[in-house]
């Protein structure tokens, strides 16, 4: 999913009593955002309880043949019982001076063999002292996030949101908030 650039836009400004200037500032580059989510060791993977409560961890994850995979962990897990009940998940990376936020959904994968192995090696990879098989996920405990958009920014004003749902820039009243 995260193979092909769509095409960048800017989120709403905050208000005015924010101080963020409305124009200036270059988009981010969505080679830096692939970039970033390849190179992360900490994805903070938000979900919703049943009772609609925000829920949220650091996992382990890797970004393999374009797609992003995170480790959830246990079936008994918070995380995973969330995502039973409601596949909508947030993705959030460290440095709140590089935002990278993935809005999208989350969808169970057991990898067959060619995918495994390309997951362990990267995981190995990635995780110095962490090295699963190419079936370590044959019992669950991994998820593919399915991008809807994407929020990135360095400082203001670079915010550049990217829609990945085929959406186009909705109404005002209909607005994501940056």
């Amino acid at each position: 999913m995260f193979e092909r650039e769509p095409s960048p836009e800017r989120p709403d400004s905050p208000p005015p009593s924010y101080g963020v200037p409305e124009t200036g500032g270059e988009l981010v580059a969505w080679t830096h955002v692939v970039e970033r989510l390849a190179a992360a060791t900490a994805y903070w993977l938000a979900t919703v309880t049943p009772g609609g409560r925000p829920h949220v961890v650091p996992v382990w994850g890797v970004l393999v043949a374009h797609d992003l995979f995170l480790e959830t962990g246990a079936p008994e897990t918070a995380k995973n019982r969330n995502l039973a009940g409601n596949d909508e998940v947030v993705v959030h990376l460290d440095d709140p001076d590089d935002v990278v936020i993935v809005r999208g959904r989350a969808t169970a994968v057991v990898p067959d063999a060619e995918l495994g192995r390309r997951m362990a090696s990267a995981m190995h990879a990635k995780y110095p002292g962490y090295a699963p098989g190419p079936d370590a996920w044959a019992e669950g405990g991994l998820i593919r996030v399915e991008p809807r958009s994407v929020l990135a920014w360095r400082d203001m004003p670079t915010a550049t949101r990217w829609r990945l749902d085929g959406r186009q820039s909705p109404r005002p009243a209909e607005r994501e908030p940056a």
